[in-house]
């Protein structure tokens, strides 16, 4: 007599709106047409009820679902059930419905289909101390012997990019670095999240005031990406199972709270990934009472894939590109000792008080140093690196700056970078758009390497970063080759 398995059920079915107080939709079994089904309704995570699929929709019938009998209305129970946190599964099964409604959820890496958790976001606060003067003070000291001779009018010149972004969005900085009182400059610093100068280093002026305006739904939506970011990290760092909708395990990660993804990594790591507040008006996630933002999330990626790659436990890296210096600051906490940023000398301003105030215990120095060598984080600014830096890395690093920089710009760095360092690790995205024109686009990094005798050693889809590309580049063996 033969054997015959069961074949498994294939279910299809939608959730097609939450509001109103109901849950609404439709499943049912392709195979077995007839079988009424029960669903579960979640909300961030934990079963609040359930409805049997058996109400008849005219809408159903007439597309061939079954008889139609298979609708569900559940209406929902007393109690704070937002719409993002709202999810529906077919009972005794690992199904879970997809939402074809009208929540509008951010394009994720991680699929929402059991829901999101009940989102906790945070605006940070805080006013200037004394530590953030004396810091203040020394930057000014630091700003006055780095600058020299040179007036600080030359870095305004409109005809470089680096003179463009310092003349549009950090007159202001440069004027507080040029005066002689650390207070005004203190309070321009904590404040910066709440300004056009930190546009493009993390959140900006206009971020910010959305925040503030923004209802508790908004403020959630807000920060679904970070937690999103979280909840692939997880997955990288093995943690956690990587998401595989093929095999119905989705949402497994992204549904779980804030904290525990922050506790899970935190453990794995044996160290803190959050820290004091540094800036007032930085909105994130909450975690213990500080504010977690989603470019320390990816700045963590990042110095975690930067040691990684370069094969080393604490390799020197340098950073063409540094932010707020947060990739620094996690590969110190990584134990890395020493550590290079090359960038615009007002961004390399902010990343001194930033980097003063995380990292006490590390030398912080400020300019452009001829030769960099010895432990500790050299902040460099990127117009004297380009003419006369000398520096021996493992590792060069470069993350979501490359494109925004110009052809121009990347080609000088893609001559020198094999004077730095053996390898080049590109976390870019490829949009190549439009900028003032159709001649002038932003970069393709892949592009433009191999006609420096550049040669990739691996390339991928970011684990953190939507659209983003992940290579790693071997440098010419003889720099004196390349173009």
């Amino acid at each position: 007599m033969p054997f015959f398995r069961r074949k498994p059920p294939e279910f299809r079915g939608y959730v097609d709106s939450c509001g109103g107080g109901e849950v609404r939709g439709w499943v049912w079994d392709r195979l077995r047409p007839h079988c009424g089904l029960r669903v579960e309704i979640y909300s961030a995570g934990a079963l609040i009820g359930s409805s049997k699929a058996d109400l008849f929709r005219a809408d159903l019938a007439a597309n061939g679902i079954g008889d139609g009998r298979h609708g569900f209305n559940f209406p929902l129970p007393p109690g704070d059930f937002p719409e993002e946190t709202i999810a529906v599964k077919v009972a005794q099964s690992e199904f879970w419905l997809i939402d074809s409604g009208s929540r509008q959820l951010p394009d994720l890496m991680n699929s929402a289909a059991r829901g999101l958790p009940l989102l906790r976001p945070a605006l940070s606060m805080r006013s200037v101390d004394a530590l953030d003067v004396e810091i203040a003070g020394a930057l000014q000291r630091a700003w006055r012997e780095a600058m020299g001779n040179r007036a600080a009018s030359a870095l305004l010149d409109r005809k470089t990019m680096w003179g463009e972004i310092v003349a549009n969005r950090h007159r202001s900085l440069l004027a507080c670095l040029e005066g002689s009182d650390p207070r005004p400059l203190a309070e321009h610093l904590v404040a910066v999240q709440r300004s056009p100068e930190s546009v493009g280093l993390a959140q900006g002026d206009r971020a910010y005031r959305d925040f503030l305006a923004a209802s508790p739904e908004g403020r959630r939506a807000a920060v679904v990406p970070f937690h999103d970011m979280l909840a692939s990290l997880v997955q990288y760092m093995r943690i956690a199972r990587a998401e595989c909708a093929e095999q119905d395990l989705v949402g497994e990660t992204l549904v779980t709270d804030q904290s525990v993804l922050v506790d899970k990594i935190e453990a794995a790591l044996g160290q803190a990934i959050v820290f004091p507040d540094v800036f007032d008006g930085l909105y994130g996630l909450a975690i213990r009472d500080k504010v977690l933002h989603g470019r320390d999330i990816q700045a963590l990626y990042a110095a975690l894939r930067a040691i990684e790659a370069s094969g080393q436990s604490k390799p020197a890296i340098c950073e063409i590109g540094g932010g707020f210096g947060k990739v620094a600051q996690y590969a110190w906490l990584r134990g890395v000792r020493r550590y290079t940023i090359i960038d615009l000398p007002t961004v390399c301003a902010m990343q001194y008080f930033y980097l003063r105030r995380t990292l006490p215990e590390a030398s912080i120095s400020l300019g452009a140093s001829e030769k960099d060598e010895g432990d500790g984080i050299s902040l460099v600014f990127a117009p004297s690196a380009s003419q006369r830096l000398e520096l021996s890395a493992d590792i060069a690093l470069n993350c979501d700056s490359f494109p925004e920089m110009g052809d121009a710009v990347c080609r000088d760095y893609f001559r020198r970078i094999p004077l730095w360092a053996p390898l080049l690790l590109s976390i870019n995205q490829e949009g190549n758009r439009e900028i003032r024109g159709p001649n002038d686009r932003q970069s393709l990094v892949g592009a433009l390497l191999p006609e420096f005798g550049f040669t990739r050693r691996y390339r991928f889809r970011s684990w953190i970063r939507q659209g983003y590309v992940e290579e790693l580049w071997s440098a010419p063996s003889s720099p004196g080759a390349a173009h």
